[in-house]
């Protein structure tokens, strides 16, 4: 999955499995797209896990959060399916302040 490929207007794809798992937590699709205007960094997220990239960024008013984001499942390129949302923590939260400065 490339990030630079996505759209920059819509990226997010959600489906019958993606949604009641990141909306558990108390976020929705605002926040995530808080999350994607706020200049997130994107890491690579660790190998052979559901997920490609970790979206970080801080929405307004909120700690970091990260967003871990996986391919289309329509082989759409400029989609990206994002399967969770949590508070940045642990080297993530670290390297994410650290690019801050």
């Amino acid at each position: 999955m490339d990030i630079d490929l996505l759209s920059l207007e819509d990226p997010f794809e959600y489906d019958d499995d993606n949604q009641p798992h990141l909306f558990k937590h108390a976020y929705s699709k605002d926040d995530i797209l808080d999350i994607w205007y706020s200049d997130p960094l994107f890491f690579p997220a660790r190998e052979g896990g559901s997920a490609d990239w970790l979206m970080v960024g801080r929405p307004p008013a909120e700690e970091p959060l990260v967003v871990p984001l996986a391919p289309s499942r329509k082989d759409d390129y400029r989609k990206c399916r994002p399967i969770g949302v949590y508070k940045a923590s642990g080297d993530v939260l670290s390297q994410y302040l650290q690019a801050q400065g």
